[in-house]
């Protein structure tokens, strides 16, 4: 639980809500630059196909050792305002010398850094959020919606920047936004450390039930269709001709559709874990099927809708199956193995999508749709009606985008 001490709960809703809201918007701003447009940087560096993917894995990888590490250190700070400020400096600190030795070797190490510093903010970002819903009864999802938002943002600024200045835009756009995450983390509300449910047996027998464990894979594949997406999805746009505008409003537009089945999932429920993910896994099969079909922008903004299904479907499946295992205080633990799996296995089929890419690039995305049909399995062999006993156990349902 959250502990208040001095300090905690003088503010008032409203701007508990402003605050948390500005800083998780803060945090997906950098991402919604990174993500698309980074790798059009380094292709400008003459980094190869195969060490683009492994730039974009590499924190991945590191990150499952790391994060929950992080996640510890950030107590020792007092409170997770002052921790989130000092990862914020480091990533931007970090991140900015690579420009001097733009090459692989140096982009690999500092970008690696950098971002697993910038990624262990989500959690806290989370943490400080859930501290305003326990304190002040706010509405989770509209304060993380800020998140979404201003990822879309991130994606036109980044846009703009390469049309006005070149690829060394983006970079300095990126630097830029990571020092304003800092900035904006002064500013957060004070909320102390996050404190779980002791022991570990109730983890265990959560953990070791082979239908979670079954979910938890299913989740963790289907997210890991997206590797080739997240490494070359702009690349091959730019391949085709389009636009670096008409390329953030693909991304844009992507995140929005997400946005939509989130906030009205609530409608959804009755379908259970097992439909929300076999969804995701059929929405992968014929997504990444036809990705390097599509070479029309129209057909390709109606393909992107099914990033709703790939991403947002399978992110509620794997909750509500963990909604229904999980004990009181343990289901936080169960989201970081998820989190860990999908991490590891999002990382791993980036690295392949690099030689498969450099090949043919259909190659890498029809990779990605086969393992959608190994998602798609592993999801059809769970129960039906799989759901939380209560929303308390849920989890959380919020797009980390």
């Amino acid at each position: 639980m959250v502990t208040q001490q001095r300090g905690e709960g003088s503010e008032s809703a409203s701007s508990f809500a402003v605050r948390s809201g500005a800083f998780s918007a803060a945090i997906f701003f950098a991402g919604g630059i990174f993500l698309p447009f980074f790798p059009v940087w380094m292709a400008g560096k003459g980094l190869s196909e195969p060490q683009i993917a492994s730039v974009i894995a590499a924190p991945l990888f590191i990150r499952a050792i790391l994060g929950p590490v992080l996640a510890a250190l950030a107590d020792r700070f007092g409170t997770l305002g002052r921790a989130a400020m000092v990862y914020s400096a480091l990533s931007a600190v970090v991140f900015a010398p690579m420009a001097a030795l733009p090459v692989y070797a140096v982009i690999l190490a500092l970008s690696c850094a950098a971002m697993i510093f910038w990624t262990a903010l989500i959690p806290l970002g989370d943490a400080i959020i859930v501290a305003g819903v326990r304190r002040h009864g706010l509405d989770y999802a509209r304060v993380r919606a800020w998140g979404s938002v201003a990822f879309i943002a991130g994606n036109f600024a980044a846009a703009e920047a390469i049309v006005q200045v070149g690829g060394a835009g983006v970079f300095t756009l990126q630097v830029a936004a990571f020092f304003a995450g800092s900035v904006v983390a002064l500013f957060l509300p004070v909320v102390r450390d996050v404190r779980q449910a002791r022991g570990t047996a109730g983890f265990r027998r959560a953990f070791g039930d082979p239908v979670l464990r079954r979910a938890i894979l299913a989740g963790g594949v289907i997210m890991a269709t997206h590797g080739a997406y997240y490494a070359f999805g702009t690349l091959h746009w730019r391949a085709l001709g389009f636009g670096n505008r008409t390329i953030a409003g693909l991304w844009a537009f992507s995140v929005l559709i997400e946005v939509v089945l989130f906030w009205f999932a609530r409608r959804l429920t009755g379908w259970g874990a097992r439909r929300f993910l076999l969804a995701g896994a059929a929405a992968a099969i014929v997504r990444w099927a036809l990705f390097p079909l599509l070479t029309v922008p129209a057909a390709v903004y109606g393909m992107q809708m099914l990033h709703a299904l790939t991403f947002a479907a399978t992110h509620l499946g794997v909750m509500m199956a963990i909604g229904a295992v999980a004990t009181p205080g343990h289901t936080v633990r169960l989201q970081a193995s998820y989190q860990m799996t999908a991490g590891l296995l999002l990382a791993t089929a980036t690295i392949a999508a690099g030689p498969l890419y450099r090949s043919a690039p259909e190659f890498a995305f029809w990779a990605m749709a086969g393992l959608g049909i190994v998602g798609f399995a592993a999801a059809f062999g769970l129960q039906r009606g799989l759901q939380p006993h209560s929303e308390a156990d849920g989890g959380s349902t919020s797009p980390p985008v």
